[in-house]
């Protein structure tokens, strides 16, 4: 019963140790997983506020670089729109003059255009063959690789249409130089008498064409000054751009900044939670170490005791035995129940009791000796009884076995406890006169099966 205790008591310390070292392992890694859970969630905060930053920068610059291209169209139709205006009323005031100066000079007129006619027949002829000869994709080609930007090759590419135009308008001029031509030869009858009228309401028409190419230059200066404005939104959007940029690197440095301290942390928290786990598998193991030893110290103890048990058991059986085997009260071998022979002051048998002088049976010897006088143990056997007992007074009962019991009474003092175990010839006992005794003196005797009979065949020839 003791073994089992004892190795319950071990397992229930061990299991509450590993717990213990369970748990404090467990509070270490879950502190520490929430201090790193705490470093991700804000580095990635930051993260998500940084690339929320950079999609509204990101946003911005395409909206600067759309701004841009629309300012580029605009300033690209300004420019066709200007040249063609400018283009449309310096042909219609030079054409107006050209043709108030043929009335003025009529006659001359006549004659210059005949020259001017065969002149314009013989370009549009020349014009004709060289653009018969050219005609192909090469002129536009090279207008493209040989512009600096898109408004060089639009300015380019317009003169390049003009020049068409300027062929077709040749054409147009030989045919409107013939029908002037007859016109003017029909007309030549009449312009003496229409003349003055003519001049003037050429001037009044050249007047008005100089007017709207004043107006036209006027619209021109205020698309110019458009223009300059555009350009200086142009300039000012490109410093926001490049200054949108700059933040954008940096917000994207300091994301990758954000990014690989974040990464450490976990490398950082997967380390130290690897070796709390190691130290956690090694003290487990220790423990477990230490259990099993522990097991085994209690498994040997265990098999000693039981061992001891077994060998005390049989060493009483024997001793049981040998003493069922005695069958005269010699073979018992009991030795003197005190320390030097006395004088017999009573012996078993009926007697007129000294004290209460009543007839009765004196249920063993009395032996008279000094008080302090060593009392031993006749044969060997358990205590039963070594307390106060009625007339005894202090009083040791020894069980032999086989039914057999010894009683040592008036004792000054006991040296054996109930339940002992006692050897033949041990001190038990030192002489007195407790209970109901007129002097000091030992009382001892045999019981068989309880029952009291005469001690001295048990120790005949010892006195």
């Amino acid at each position: 019963m003791k073994m089992k205790l004892f190795k319950r008591n071990t397992a229930v310390k061990l299991a509450s140790f590993v717990l213990a070292l369970t748990m404090s392992v467990g509070g270490v890694l879950a502190a520490h997983s929430e201090d790193y859970k705490s470093d991700i969630s804000d580095t990635k905060e930051q993260i998500t506020d940084t690339q929320n930053k950079l999609s509204e920068i990101q946003k911005t610059i395409q909206d600067r670089q759309d701004a841009l291209t629309n300012i580029a169209q605009e300033l690209a139709a300004m420019e066709i729109e200007r040249l063609s205006h400018m283009s449309d009323k310096d042909v219609a005031i030079e054409e107006l003059k050209m043709l108030r100066q043929e009335i003025e000079n009529f006659d001359a007129e006549i004659e210059a255009m005949e020259q001017q006619h065969a002149e314009l027949e013989e370009l549009l002829l020349d014009r004709s063959r060289i653009m018969y000869q050219s005609a192909s994709d090469f002129e536009f080609l090279q207008i493209l690789f040989h512009s600096t930007d898109l408004f060089d090759f639009l300015r380019k590419l317009d003169v390049y249409h003009t020049m068409i135009e300027e062929d077709k308008a040749l054409m147009e001029s030989v045919r409107e130089s013939e029908r002037q031509l007859r016109e003017k030869r029909e007309q030549q009858v009449l312009l003496s008498a229409d003349k003055e009228q003519i001049i003037a309401e050429l001037d009044a028409a050249i007047a008005e064409l100089e007017g709207d190419q004043d107006y036209v230059t006027e619209n021109y200066e205020a698309l110019s000054a458009m223009l300059s404005g555009l350009e200086a939104r142009e300039y000012s959007y490109t410093s926001e751009i490049d200054e949108l940029t700059d933040k954008l690197n940096e917000l994207e440095r300091k994301q990758r900044e954000a990014e690989e301290a974040a990464r450490k942390a976990e490398e950082e928290r997967k380390r130290k939670e690897e070796e709390a786990r190691k130290a956690a598998e090694a003290e487990k193991k220790r423990l477990e170490e230490e259990a099993r030893k522990a097991a085994e110290a209690a498994k040997k103890a265990k098999e000693e005791a039981e061992k001891a048990a077994k060998e005390k058991a049989e060493a009483e059986k024997k001793a049981a035995e040998a003493l069922k085997s005695k069958k005269e009260p010699k073979d018992w071998n009991f030795c003197w129940p005190i320390e030097h022979y006395t004088a017999f002051t009573g012996k078993f048998g009926y007697r007129i009791h000294p004290i209460t002088k009543v007839w009765q049976l004196h249920s063993g010897v009395d032996l008279s000796a000094a008080k302090g006088t060593k009392i031993y143990a006749a044969q060997s056997g358990t205590v039963t009884m070594a307390r106060s007992y009625a007339a005894y007074g202090l009083c040791v009962i020894i069980d032999h076995g086989d039914g057999l019991q010894t009683v040592y009474g008036h004792c000054s003092k006991l040296l054996v406890t109930e339940g002992q175990t006692v050897t033949r010839g041990q001190n038990i006992a030192l002489v007195g006169m407790t209970g109901g005794a007129t002097g000091p003196h030992l009382h001892f005797e045999v019981r068989e099966n309880g029952k009291p009979v005469d001690p001295l065949p048990y120790v005949a020839g010892l006195y």
